[in-house]
């Protein structure tokens, strides 16, 4: 018999790639940073850039959070159905929020009943911490993407549904207005996720998902790679700049993530990060490594 991961081995994975997600800058935002600030013409912009770069290194290197506001916890999961795992996913990441949360890491609890406004005081909730599972076949390891989701830049989303007539203009349009109207709001330089297709819940997921790939990528086809591009020169012309003080650093980035549409719509959501950009990405395998990718 096929040796078996255990809940433990699994919430320890789940903690280490959360703390992660806290406490590193990945790579690709700190280059995409370095290079604002090597390119910024505004002087005021160019401090800021330079105290945001050094209070990211701090926090990686002494491991305490970028941000005082730890987010809405959120993971993406991909794994296969032959995955040696077989207790629950729901308390695993559960108990793992909890249990670092009120003994392991000094976290701030920012998860509350929406209506009554009570909380648990552990960073968890009705269906909190927020799991996205992909089944993926012939997968040898379970991948695990922390993301939290603060309401700094979190509560400036938008959404809506346009005419198939409105095409690149019309969305152009709708991701500038939205990012002009959060201003200053999300802590600029940000990483905007544009979502395109879908429904209204797939393309909000697909907005998400975009304002986590790494900003060096372009999207693969090429009329939305043009788009990005055309959306980040453009949202960068708004001279917001960082931390809202002006300057040519708007946005580090426009990612845009997309699905087929129905036939008589154009469903449109920006969901914007802020300049941490953060995330962190773990692989479980089968015989109980955990890698830190």
């Amino acid at each position: 018999m096929s040796q078996m991961i255990d809940k433990e081995s699994l919430k320890h994975a789940i903690k280490a790639v959360w703390i992660r997600s806290l406490t590193e800058i990945q790579p690709d935002i700190l280059e995409g940073l370095q290079n604002a600030r090597d390119t910024e013409r505004n002087e005021r912009a160019r401090q800021y850039l330079d105290i945001i770069i050094e209070n990211a290194q701090i926090a990686t290197r002494n491991g305490t959070v970028i941000c005082q506001d730890t987010g809405v916890p959120t993971f993406y999961i991909r794994t296969s159905l032959g995955f040696p795992y077989q207790d629950s996913f729901r308390d695993a990441f559960d108990e793992a929020l909890r249990e670092m949360t009120l003994k392991e890491f000094p976290m701030r609890s920012m998860v509350v009943d929406p209506l009554t406004r009570e909380e648990r005081g552990d960073n968890t909730g009705e269906n909190v911490p927020i799991l996205h599972v992909e089944l993926e076949p012939g997968l040898d390891y379970m991948e695990i993407m922390a993301a939290p989701k603060g309401a700094g830049s979190g509560m400036w989303s938008t959404m809506t549904v346009l005419p198939p007539s409105a095409g690149a203009e019309g969305i152009k349009k709708f991701v500038v207005d939205s990012v002009l109207r959060a201003g200053s709001n999300p802590c600029p330089p940000e990483i905007i996720g544009v979502g395109v297709g879908g429904t209204a819940a797939e393309v909000t997921h697909r907005a998400t998902l975009a304002s986590l790939r790494p900003i060096n990528v372009r999207n693969s086809k090429e009329e939305y790679a043009q788009l990005e591009k055309e959306l980040e020169e453009a949202i960068n012309l708004s001279q917001i700049g960082v931390m809202g003080m002006g300057g040519d650093t708007t946005v580090l980035a426009v990612n845009i993530e997309y699905s087929g549409a129905h036939n008589p719509w154009l469903p449109v959501a920006v969901n914007i990060n802020c300049w941490p950009g953060r995330r962190a990405v773990c692989r479980v395998y089968a015989d109980g490594t955990v890698e830190q990718v």
